[in-house]
């Protein structure tokens, strides 16, 4: 069997803010996603996928560890990964494979590549605390959590279409170099992270691991005009955003109190919410793209799809990220065989709904490729949830009863205080810490959560056995006092980045107009 054979290159497209449900095959009919259905249709799809933490850099940094937030130390976007923990770029590239970013990973500091060995397009947001930024514009300021999103949403272009656009022609100018080489890695990185056409002579092909970080569906809220108008008409039939809580959680009402989210007219939710719906269907396209351009590779390939966190998109009144509800924290995960000969294969057209987290990804891409495991790991391997042949049944020896498996999403700051959710089967328990009470949801009767069930003393024991997994380890105070500790030292890198700093780095070459 050849190296590539036994090694199947890794293509893992990561989109920022897609949430679980914004899809035609999870059900949504308001995005039009033929794309990834066709992954879902042809290979595994993760019904119950969760984010470790609802917010960019925290989630991240956990996926490529395969370690919680509390672990990493990482719990807000100021955060940076400490170079000292591996990641799966490393594990992988020790496994033999050519390790490559295309676009977005939202690293903070000198390191931009944590295990990666080379970047084909810088990323959107600056590299650094202070450091240079994309320009926006007349969209200044609509990418953050805030109301200035919401007033500028509606149709047209923007630096978050332009960078994805420039994402997915990097990942196919790539690609075609491969392809025309008959080689796994024939493109080097220049000193600012953008594409670079230089043949590199490879004496032996390794597989390929490329990561494509797309920016989208991530606000502003500006999607192209005729997908924008496609949204809209279909809402006008089949849209019923969740509604508003008539009683809402101590810590919910300060949530919309800090961002002043009661402000957001019915026209101005309705506006947002075509235009996330367009911006992912744009998404859907790029994939699309991608897909299509990774079928010129050399050997067998495996496609990944997966999100960093999802997005409230108007459900109860609330957009952006940054709460446990299921629109923030219920993400996408798709595994699709695009090409594949060995005797070990994914399964096709299947759906797995034991509830998963993007912790599992490091564990399980190191066990299908043969690459070193992680010295430390929280999540675990999933292949016997992806593979026909491997047993997926809790009575197998040694197997993980994967429906009662405890998954954890959890955020720490100043802003959001110390939350925290535990999913085990069918029931979620969310912790808010400072703010009573526990709330309690049964996910499988009750997917918008709307029937809070911790009041009821018929789930006393469901409670103290979820706050028992919950509070394991994860101390909300220690951690609200180390992320105050930490304050200090952002400030101040802030205020270096600002008069000194490193120039761009990594940031992505924006086009001059």
């Amino acid at each position: 069997m050849s190296q590539q054979t036994s090694k199947p290159n890794l293509i893992f497209i990561l989109s920022d803010q897609h949430s679980g449900d914004w899809m035609n095959c999870a059900g949504s009919r308001i995005v039009q996603t033929p794309n990834l259905d066709a992954l879902a249709e042809g290979g595994v799809r993760f019904t119950q996928a969760y984010c470790n933490a609802p917010l960019c850099v925290p989630s991240r940094m956990s996926m490529l560890t395969g370690l919680h937030p509390h672990h990493t130390g990482v719990h807000g976007n100021d955060d940076y990964l400490a170079s000292d923990i591996p990641t799966f770029a490393h594990a992988l590239s020790m496994g033999g494979y050519e390790t490559v970013l295309c676009g977005r990973m939202h690293f903070n500091g000198i390191d931009q590549r944590h295990g990666f060995g080379q970047r084909l397009v810088g990323d959107i947001t600056s590299p650094y605390l202070g450091g240079p930024n994309t320009r926006y514009g007349a969209l200044q300021g609509t990418a953050g959590q805030g109301m200035r999103s919401i007033e500028a949403a509606g149709t047209g272009g923007s630096p978050v279409q332009d960078f994805d656009e420039a994402v997915t022609r990097g990942f196919e100018q790539f690609v075609s170099e491969v392809a025309a080489s008959g080689a796994a890695n024939v493109a080097t990185a220049n000193d600012n992270g953008n594409a670079s056409a230089n043949q590199s002579g490879i004496a032996q092909a390794k597989p390929l691991f490329v990561t494509v970080g797309l920016y989208g569906p991530h606000h502003p809220y500006v999607a192209p005009p005729e997908l924008y108008d496609q949204a809209l008409a279909a809402m006008e039939q089949h849209d019923a955003p969740i509604p508003k809580d008539e009683l809402r959680h101590p810590w919910l009402e300060q949530w919309f109190r800090k961002l002043k989210a009661d402000n957001i007219t019915p026209e101005q939710l309705r506006t947002a919410r075509a235009a996330y719906a367009g911006l992912v269907s744009k998404l859907d396209q790029l994939v699309g793209r991608i897909v299509k351009a990774a079928a010129q590779l050399p050997g067998d390939t495996w496609i990944v799809y997966a999100s960093d966190h999802g997005e409230m998109a108007g459900d109860r009144g609330m957009f952006w990220k940054r709460s446990l509800f299921e629109g923030a924290t219920h993400i996408p995960l798709i595994w699709y065989p695009l090409r594949e000969s060995g005797d070990r294969r994914l399964k096709r057209g299947a759906t797995v709904d034991a509830p998963v987290s993007l912790v599992d990804l490091a564990p399980t891409f190191s066990a299908v490729t043969g690459s070193p495991a992680l010295p430390q790991q929280d999540g675990n391997d999933l292949s016997p949830l992806l593979f026909a042949s491997e047993p997926a049944s809790a009575a197998a020896p040694g197997a993980i009863d994967w429906q009662q498996r405890a998954v954890f999403t959890e955020l720490v700051g100043r802003q959001d205080s110390a939350i925290r959710a535990v999913r085990r089967g069918d029931y979620k328990l969310v912790y808010y810490h400072g703010f009573d009470p526990l709330q309690l949801f049964n996910i499988a009767n009750d997917p918008h959560e709307k029937h809070d069930l911790a009041g009821d003393p018929t789930y006393r024991q469901v409670i103290e056995e979820l706050k028992q997994l919950l509070f394991n380890g994860w101390n909300p105070q220690a951690l609200l006092d180390e992320t105050q500790a930490h304050s200090a030292n952002h400030h101040f890198l802030a205020q270096w980045g600002k008069e000194v700093g490193m120039g761009p780095l990594d940031l992505w070459n924006q086009p001059a107009n």
